[in-house]
């Protein structure tokens, strides 16, 4: 029965240091982080994450890595810096199959963050790079959103008809037989510049329209006043300053609603083709 007892317990104690020997830190550390991850402990995640990649030789440990802090960076909206990361994790020494994935993942960080540009040329750059990869669909909406959102009508109605025919669907009727209406930054400030207000009447703000008439009106109002009474410093310093302040704050508002309202048009324009293609 002894025996029996310190068999058993060497074979156990034998089995254990086994699986502590194939045990290498950086699966310790790649499983931390995982369960950091799925824990939603997205900054401690990106941390442990980032520890595999120090020092690390393995180049598939340093894919999942990079990988997983790719989506701790997402997870937290913090795109821009995920197409820092990605940028560098693309010059290592990765097999191409992993280069295309990280690729991948780079055009649609670039996108989230607004750098439409960027997203072409990392579609342009993928497809030349790796020409045995298909176009995954989702990066197909990717190149259609982003020359929407760079108001390149054309070039985008063709992809979205080439994706279209691709999937079946009807192209005889397209979102782009009715481009959004968007207006011009340029004619909002012309407006403004000699119309007080002119330019948040045609961004559609008619509210902030009569504000701004009724402010740059009393600041020039009390300059001719104080000039004609003979107070000068007053007409020059408080009646033009106003005017001038408030006329230069007009043009650059006039501006700023003609950005926002072109964004969320573009935006609905976007959802609406996002939804044809993906079937939202």
């Amino acid at each position: 029965m002894t025996t029996r007892f310190y068999l058993t317990c060497t074979f156990l104690c034998a089995t254990c240091l086994s699986k502590a020997q194939n045990l290498s830190p950086e699966d310790g550390l790649l499983r931390q982080a995982d369960s950091l991850l799925s824990q939603s402990e997205f900054f401690e995640a990106s941390i442990a994450y980032e520890r595999v990649l120090f020092g690390n030789r393995d180049v598939y440990d340093n894919y999942r890595a990079a990988i997983g802090k790719t989506q701790c960076l997402k997870q937290q909206k913090r795109f821009g810096p995920a197409v820092t990361f990605l940028n560098e994790q693309l010059s290592a020494p990765y097999p191409d199959s992993l280069l295309y994935r990280l690729g991948y993942e780079r055009v649609l960080c670039q996108y989230l963050a607004g750098q439409f540009e960027n997203a072409l040329s990392g579609l342009e750059q993928l497809q030349y790079l790796h020409p045995q990869q298909p176009t995954p669909r989702l990066l197909s909406v990717v190149r259609i959103l982003s020359l929407n959102e760079l108001q390149r009508w054309p070039e985008a109605a063709a992809a979205y008809r080439a994706l279209a025919v691709q999937q079946g669907l009807d192209t005889t009727r397209t979102p782009y037989d009715r481009l959004p209406k968007l207006k011009s930054e340029k004619k909002a400030q012309t407006l403004s510049t000699f119309i007080p207000g002119g330019g948040q009447f045609y961004a559609g703000k008619p509210g902030e329209a009569l504000l701004s008439i009724l402010v740059q009106g009393a600041g020039l109002y009390f300059g001719i006043t104080s000039f004609l009474q003979g107070y000068y410093i007053s007409a020059w310093g408080i009646g033009a300053g106003l005017f001038g302040s408030f006329h230069m704050g007009g043009v650059r508002r006039a501006e700023t609603l003609v950005k926002q309202h072109n964004r969320r048009t573009t935006e609905e324009f976007n959802r609406w083709v996002r939804a044809v293609l993906l079937n939202e």
